[in-house]
């Protein structure tokens, strides 16, 4: 196969330095290599290098975190290059001619020469920005539930059953109970009365007979405790929401269309948006292609007619995971077009891979609406997904 790039430059990035090879001519190439620490003033001086030696077209291996901060810095200087690749490690993995003496460094300039590299997506940085967030805000909803379940297993050990008279001890008839009893040590009917909102199923009584034990001053500090931990972590929900919607403003057209489909909430439009970017149909050619990038296509594993494996393949687990919550949302009403076609297939499919099939069909119609700036429809959704 002939080169097709008359200059360019392949990086094996590693986590305290990166080896940089360029490649001239195609004909007898040159090969020039160095090697650079991973500190951002030798960065900038493989920037430097990089210019230096005319090179405008830069290829690396998508390794873990470690290729950012050198993508990072050659951003920076982005309009005097024709392209900067972050190339997709598994496919490259796959092809086949390499010798076992070639450095990683020159092999990536050899396929990025001959266009045998295939990119992987990187958004723009506000949505990279914007996903930093987003993986920040999962990691703390975590830790919330994690703090709730010490909480339920405090309140089991010493014979407090709030979880059988109320569907969420987080709610705010819970937290008021917990507070009383955290300063109290014990509750009366009358407590309960006053910290219970109008439309608790349970009445006053039956939740006291639920929680009418007694707590010594250790417990009812390490009850305290739990109640600041969780206020504590709700505050910084709330902060990272708040910037995450102060982020996306510039995106607001986008957030009004996701908004718009049945399941999807402000939130979850926050993190689909940090996850896809705002220009999906500029990096994905198709919602096949999307959808398999995220990990919600079956693969189709055959050989002489026989079927082996229709397992997904892992993709994107974080979109997976919040259109799977989304779906999930989403199926609650039969009559909407996603409950409907979940509701008719899942005893065949199966819950797990019904709602995967939702997820796709979600994820499809996302791609669908943004490529064609317009809102969600329910006859939208019948016609193009139902089937």
């Amino acid at each position: 196969m002939q080169p097709i790039l008359e200059c360019c430059c392949g990086v094996d990035v590693h986590k305290d330095m990166i080896e940089a090879c360029i490649i001239k001519g195609m004909d007898n190439p040159i090969y020039i290599r160095e090697r650079f620490s991973t500190f951002q003033n030798d960065l900038q001086n493989f920037v430097n290098w990089l210019f230096e030696n005319d090179c405008f077209n830069i290829a690396m291996e998508s390794t873990g975190i470690y290729w950012r901060p050198v993508y990072e810095a050659i951003e920076e200087y982005s309009q005097y290059y024709e392209s900067i690749l972050v190339a997709n490690a598994h496919n490259m993995r796959n092809i086949p001619g390499r010798k076992t003496d070639v450095k990683d460094a020159e092999w990536i300039a050899t396929l990025f020469q001959h266009g045998l590299l295939e990119p992987s997506f990187v958004p723009e940085r506000t949505i990279r920005d914007l996903r930093e967030f987003s993986r920040t805000y999962k990691n703390s909803v975590s830790e919330k539930v994690r703090c709730l379940n010490r909480l339920e297993k405090f309140l089991q050990t010493h014979g407090f059953k709030l979880s059988s008279v109320l569907s969420d001890i987080n709610s705010v008839s819970g937290i008021r109970i917990l507070t009383i009893l955290s300063e109290k040590g014990s509750l009366t009917v009358s407590d309960v009365q006053n910290a219970i909102s109008s439309n608790t199923k349970k009445s006053a009584y039956e939740i006291q007979l639920a929680v009418c034990g007694r707590l010594n001053p250790n417990e009812c500090f390490l009850l305290s405790d739990f109640l600041d931990q969780l206020n504590l972590i709700q505050s910084h929900i709330d902060k990272i929401l708040s910037k995450m919607q102060e982020i996306a403003a510039p995106y607001a057209n986008i957030l009004e269309q996701l908004d718009s489909i049945v399941g999807i909430d402000i939130t979850a439009a926050l993190l689909i948006l940090a996850e896809i970017g705002g220009n999906p149909q500029d990096h994905f050619k198709s919602s096949a292609h999307l959808c398999s990038w995220a990990g919600l296509s079956p693969r189709n594993d055959e050989s002489a007619g026989k079927i082996k494996s229709k397992k997904i393949l892992p993709g994107n687990p974080y979109i997976k995971s919040i259109l799977c919550q989304v779906s999930w949302v989403a199926v609650k009403n039969r009559k909407n077009p996603f409950g409907c076609w979940f509701w008719s297939h899942q005893s065949k499919l199966g819950k797990k891979k019904a709602i995967v099939a939702v997820s796709r069909k979600i994820l499809s119609l996302i791609y669908f609406l943004i490529s064609n700036n317009i809102l969600y429809d329910n006859n939208i959704a019948m016609s193009k997904y139902q089937s």
